[in-house]
Order: C-alpha cells, then sequence, then structure tokens
C-alpha cells in the first residue's frame, strides 16, 4: 500500500503591518489582529493568557525563554545593606526574587543593525539561510 503524501498546511504570506510608536499591550493586540486579519477581540484573550503563563512561570521560579527573542529568569537576591537614598540610613534588604531578562544575540544583533524586518522565527531544518 502506497502512503499518502500529504501537502503541507501553508498560510498565506501576509504583509506585516509596521510599527510606527510605541508598542504597548493594546497596540500589539491591534498589530497582531491586523496581521492575521482578525479583529482585536479575537487577538486580544490569546495574547492576554500567553502573558499571563509568561508570569505564573517566573513567578513559580521557572525559566521562560523564547528563542532568538529573550529569556526571563528569577533570581534570588541574598540579604544585603544598602544605603537609603533619601536618608543616606544603611539598612538591611532581605532575601528576595527579581526577575532577570536576557535578550538573545539575534535580536540584539538586529537591533544593532537596524534591521526593521527582523523575525524569531527559525530557519527551516536543512536551510542555510541564518535568516538574518
Amino acid at each position: 500500500m502506497k502512503k499518502k503524501l500529504t501537502e503541507k498546511k501553508r498560510t498565506p504570506k501576509r504583509r506585516r503591518t509596521p510599527i510606527t510608536k510605541r508598542l504597548t499591550t493594546a497596540t500589539l493586540i491591534g498589530v497582531v489582529a491586523e496581521d492575521l486579519g482578525v479583529t482585536p477581540d479575537d487577538v486580544r484573550e490569546t495574547v492576554m493568557t500567553t502573558f499571563d503563563a509568561m508570569a505564573r512561570a517566573v513567578a513559580s521560579g521557572h525559566d521562560v525563554a523564547i528563542t532568538n527573542f529573550v529569556t526571563l529568569r528569577s533570581h534570588a537576591v541574598p540579604r544585603h545593606t544598602a544605603r537609603n537614598p533619601q536618608t543616606s540610613e544603611l539598612m538591611t534588604v532581605p532575601t528576595h526574587r527579581v526577575v532577570r531578562l536576557r535578550v538573545s544575540d539575534h535580536l540584539a544583533d538586529a537591533v544593532r543593525r537596524r534591521v526593521r524586518t527582523v523575525t524569531i522565527r527559525k530557519a527551516p531544518k536543512g536551510s542555510k539561510a541564518t535568516g538574518r
């Protein structure tokens, strides 16, 4: 019996919406909706749920790594002495956790070179193109 070759589903290439101002959550939702050709209401829940999942992961002490974009890490800061900037008085800062953000080399290079068409998508397997 011959195997049926299934054709890979291809989404039509859409023109990307240019970013002309600061990208807030609301403008991000609008840009994604326009790029996908759907309404902002259809996109809002997906974007907010994605952000919520990332926040829950970091708050739980897990790393969030988005390839070719950014890594968020929960980092423990030990107790230390610091100076109060208002009174110059020494005080002890208790142990606490902070979020550390590391930008990928791919994104940092694109920003340095001002590549406005940057994408975080990986090149297809076997492709020699770097996608930069």
